[in-house]
């Protein structure tokens, strides 16, 4: 078996946000648990960095790396370029092309302490459709 020593990966980063970003980017945001009333049955954490998607998507954003490029944005996006007029004035999305899950310790509805790990409660990364 070969080794891959001195291989770089490439790996798609999103844009993060800040005073000078318009574009489409993770917004970092701490969501606390006692603020919309669910830290009575929520044991760890009291809260956690979920983060949320923000800013603009122009055309040549959709399908450029860290985006959510799929075989439906390559043709939607043709589409109206070149095709029905109608569709010609939609605007790409920014949305998370990258979540992580969220380790939680809680209080079922029987009172017993429950781990488990919650899928897709944080952005990583942002991208346009």
């Amino acid at each position: 078996r070969a080794r891959a020593e001195g291989r770089h990966r490439i790996h798609k980063r999103g844009i993060e946000c800040n005073a000078n970003t318009s574009l489409c980017c993770r917004k970092e945001f701490y969501l606390d648990f006692r603020v919309i009333g669910w830290d009575d049955w929520i044991i760890a954490p009291v809260g956690y960095y979920g983060n949320y998607c923000v800013g603009s998507c122009p055309s040549h954003m959709a399908g450029a790396p860290g985006t959510a490029s799929s075989f439906h944005t390559a043709v939607f996006n043709l589409y109206k370029v070149n095709g029905d007029s109608s569709v010609s004035n939609l605007h790409s999305c920014c949305i998370p092309t990258r979540l992580n899950g969220l380790s939680m310790l809680y209080f079922d509805g029987k009172q017993n302490i429950v781990k488990r790990d919650i899928p897709d409660m944080v952005v990583e990364e942002c991208g346009c459709t």
